[in-house]
């Protein structure tokens, strides 16, 4: 299992810890991680790449790719948006920290099953996003940060 990170430095992000944290919770939705790799984009190629696989001529913070059909066990690339993220970080009055940790959930539970397309939907993985960054190790310092 692999699972790698393409993203600009940023103070307090921890790949190793992140991985980890990343398979816990693939193992707590009973899936299993083959392989995952996030890549962070500028706006305009967020915007190129939503347009060219979505139909969606907008930025984004994340866009999924997996590899095969049938999604377990989870073979996935990750674009994201970093100049979206760091909006909603601010827009949100979260670290940059936190809502980067919540963008790579939200893209692995797309990767489970889960989907945002309706506001039940939306509201299901946001509670599991919630969920999910309490027991990430480094979730008590994203405050202070």
């Amino acid at each position: 299992m692999a699972i790698t990170f393409e993203v600009p430095k940023l103070k307090g992000f921890a790949k190793k810890q992140t991985a980890d944290w990343l398979k816990l919770v693939a193992e707590k939705e009973g899936a299993h991680i083959k392989r995952l790799h996030y890549k962070s984009f500028n706006r305009q190629e967020m915007i190129e790449l939503n347009t060219q696989f979505l139909g969606h001529e907008y930025d984004t913070d994340i866009i999924s790719f997996t590899i095969q059909e049938h999604p377990m066990p989870i073979d996935a690339d990750f674009a994201l948006g970093w100049d979206q993220i760091n909006e909603q970080a601010s827009e949100f009055d979260q670290p940059l920290l936190k809502e980067l940790h919540r963008i790579l959930v939200h893209g692995l539970l797309h990767c489970i099953g889960y989907d945002d397309h309706n506001e039940v939907d939306q509201k299901e993985i946001r509670s599991k996003e919630d969920s999910y960054l309490t027991i990430h190790p480094e979730c008590s310092t994203w405050n202070s940060i």
